[in-house]
Formats: structure tokens, sequence, C-alpha cells
């Protein structure tokens, strides 16, 4: 299959975000509503070991995106996996994913609905749609201003985000009365094999939202050095605050007291009640906020590069003065504000559109693959170059990990929502292959590495045009 470049871009001027700024975003991505609601329920498949189990899925969750670092230190990237898969799996790859990638919008009102719950279940005087609403809008607000403020913002979140973990965590480790490390324990992987997979499964989705960090190529300091830098810190982060928050939840009370619930139930029983009000300001209100404020950037970053290729309206990107595509933004956030401004349950429609989601994934994954093709010479003056037989296994193993994630929830869904995802997914497929043939899909260079590579595609694309004429 053809890569074709038709318009050759110079590589922008360093950006402004440095390796803490990207860890910030990827931490703040990950650590999510996930971590307090999660933890319960996966005592129940697998009792005591549940810490155990999130350990795990940090490791299944890194599998899942562990090319990344990689590609991101041989090439600087400007619109996130879009561009990889523009860039390395061709035109009609692009429309596919370009039109798959458009679900994921819907994501940010996930967060607008359980903030909303959240803040009712801490002050029950307060309306939950009102606040839902206003907390969303907030972060609209900041993301207008750019990339700079929403990551000097995310840094400060994250900050007051890890002193509220570590004050429900040491408050906690002095409590804790059960056998958490006894592996012999009849307690420990109480589900079987089975109950160990199906717990990483259901925290997986909450391991490797830190991918994000990928879309801040253009705005990164220096590219290709702390992008890859800051993607392997969350590994070890996530494993101390996800293991470290779990040991606790599954360690101070009896299992059959925290099975099924949320980690506040744990955290009321550990702290004093005025420390537990700042546990919940500063614990899951921070989660949401810190997801919702980098899920709107993460949002526009590739949409605003498939405009400018002329797979959707090139008018929706266009820019306000502070380099936001703010039409963008704004569909964003209107997608997000509806569900909770109408009280409603979005789950069903997200699980089916997920599976669209999933399924462009292995889009991203073909394109993986062609990276030493493609790129040669950007491969092998890549900070992380490797052989490309280790290379290539280290693509399977990401391959391998999200096939095993896509059919447990193919398997988990009801048929209808299946059915639904899989002509989504013939739709896109059929939307590439037509609109590829447009004159208006122009595809640009919005990735860069060594100057060779760039030209040699973008030569080998007017030879191609100049032969079917």
């Amino acid at each position: 299959m053809a890569v074709e470049v038709d318009r050759m871009e110079a590589e922008p001027e360093p950006g402004r975000l440095r390796l803490s700024d990207l860890t910030a975003i990827g931490i703040g991505q990950a650590v999510g509503s996930g971590l307090i609601t999660l933890i319960g329920p996966a005592i129940l498949l697998t009792g005591q070991s549940a810490w155990f189990t999130y350990v795990l899925a940090v490791f299944w969750g890194f599998a899942m995106i562990c090319p990344i670092p990689f590609i991101t230190s041989a090439l600087r990237i400007q619109g996130g996996f879009y561009s990889i898969v523009a860039g390395m799996g061709g035109k009609k790859l692009a429309g596919m994913y370009a039109l798959a990638f458009l679900p994921q919008v819907i994501n940010g009102s996930v967060y607008g609905v359980a903030m909303g719950m959240y803040a009712h279940s801490l002050w029950p005087q307060l309306n939950s749609v009102a606040f839902g609403s206003v907390f969303v809008t907030i972060f609209f607000i900041i993301n207008l201003f750019g990339i700079n403020v929403m990551a000097k913002t995310q840094k400060a979140l994250v900050v007051i985000l890890f002193c509220a973990l570590a004050m429900f965590g040491i408050g906690g480790a002095f409590k804790i009365s059960n056998p958490v490390f006894n592996f012999s324990n009849p307690a420990f992987f109480s589900g079987g094999a089975k109950g160990v997979f199906m717990a990483i499964m259901l925290f997986v989705y909450s391991t490797n939202g830190y991918s994000c960090i990928m879309n801040y190529g253009r705005n990164a300091r220096d590219a290709r050095r702390d992008v890859p830098r800051a993607i392997f810190l969350c590994v070890p982060i996530l494993v101390l605050v996800y293991g470290g928050i779990a040991i606790v939840a599954t360690g101070v009370l009896p299992l059959e007291q925290v099975a099924g619930q949320p980690l506040t139930y744990v955290a009321q029983r550990v702290l004093t009640p005025s420390l537990f009000v700042l546990f919940m300001i500063g614990g899951p209100l921070l989660e949401l906020s810190t997801s919702v404020n980098s899920t709107l950037a993460n949002n526009w970053v590739p949409i605003a590069q498939s405009c400018r290729d002329g797979w959707l309206p090139k008018s929706l990107a266009s820019e306000n003065r502070f380099g936001v595509p703010w039409k963008i933004l704004t569909f964003a956030y209107v997608v997000a504000i509806v569900p909770v401004l109408l009280d409603f349950s979005i789950q069903r429609v997200v699980a089916s559109l997920m599976l669209v989601v999933s399924g462009a994934t292995f889009l991203q994954i073909f394109a993986y693959y062609r990276l030493p093709k493609i790129y040669p010479h950007s491969w092998e003056e890549a900070h992380l170059h490797v052989p490309n037989w280790c290379y290539y296994l280290i693509v399977t193993t990401s391959l391998v990990a999200y096939v095993a994630v896509f059919l447990n929830s193919v398997i988990t869904l009801p048929v209808p929502m299946v059915l639904i995802g899989v002509t989504a997914l013939i739709i896109c497929m059929v939307y590439g292959l037509v609109r590829s043939r447009s004159e208006d899909v122009i595809i640009r260079a919005a990735l860069w590495g060594d100057i060779r590579d760039v030209e040699a595609i973008h030569e080998a694309t007017l030879s191609n045009e100049g032969m079917n004429r």
C-alpha cells in the first residue's frame, strides 16, 4: 500500500512543553474515575489479589501502546494517531481512521455526568446537572486559551491530586490488617485464572491513557526525547499509585465489606470526616478534572489534522489567536455537555461506539509495522532504535494485547451493539475508499523525521500522480 504526502511542510520550531508538562498530561489523563470505581468490582472477581491484578493491568496497558515510545523517538508527530496512520498507512486508511476517531468526542460527557454524581454525593444540596455542566464548561474555557495554559493547569491539578491520594494511602497503610501480600491465602486469586483475566480487562482501560502524550509532539520542547521519556515515566508512577491505593483498599476492611464498593467507601472509614472531605475534593473530583482537561485537547488534535488534510470540512480547523481550532473544541464541548444537561445515561451509546474506536486501533498497528520501511533514515537515527526484528516483536506484542481486549469487548457486548459497531466500521471503510479519490484531500507531512525520508515519499507521490495522468 503506497504512502502519499501531497504537500511537504517545514518542521515547526520547538514548542514550550517540558518533560514534566508532558508527564503531567499523561498521568492526569490516565488517572481518572476508574481508580475510584473499579477496585471494588475487581475484588468480586479476584479477591485479595485485586491490587496485584491492577499492577498487571498497568503492564498490559503498556503492552498495548508499547510501540509508541519507539515511534516518537524517531518522528515528531503533530496529529497524534491520525498522523501515524496517514504518514505510514496510506491515504485510504487515513480516511477510514479520520471518521472512526470521531466517536471518541463523546467520552467527555462521561466525566461531566460522573462529576455531577460525585458532587451531589458530597453535597446533596447541589444540583448534579448544573454542577456537571459548569465543570465541563470551565475546562472548555481553559482549553480555549491553548495547549500551554492547559498544560500548566494540568500540572497544578496533578500535584494536588497526588497529595490527596498520598493522604489516603499513608493514612490507610497504618491500618492494614488483611494479609495483602500472602499469595497462598485462599482469598488471593479467589476467582482463579479467569477472575484474574477479567479483573485485568476491567482495569486495563484506566491504565494507558497516557499514550495521549504523543499528541503534543508539535508543542514539546524536545519531542523526540521527551515524549518517549514521559511515556516510560508514566508506567512506574501508575504502578505505585494504582498498586498502593489498591493495597489499602483491599487491606483495611474485611473483603466482604468492600467487594463491589467504590474507593470512597474505604476512604470514609479510614479518614477523619474533615480529611474525607479533602480527599473527595482532591481525589475523585480532581481525577475527573485532569481527565476532562486533557481529553478536550486530545480530541481536537487528530480531528484538526484530518480537517486540514480534507477528510472533514477544512473550515472546522480554523484557529483562534491561541492556536486552538475553536470550532472543533466547541463541537467536542457541545457533545460533552448535552448528555449532562439532559441527565442522559450514555453508557450504552459509548459502549457501542467504542467498538468502532477499538477497530480503528488495528489501523494504527498496521501503520506501526511500516515504520522501518517508510521512514528508514529516521528509524536508524532514533534515540530508541532497536534491530528491526526486535521492533516487529514489540509491535506484535501490542497487537496481541489489543486483540485480547477487543475480543473481550465483543464477547461482553450485546449482539445489537456489536452489529451497530460493525456497521459503523463498514461505513468508515467505504468513506475512506470513496473520499480518497477527491482532489480536496491533500495529505500533509504532519510528522517530521529525517528530511530524506519525507522527500523520498513526496517524490514517489509526484511520480505516481504523473503515471496516473
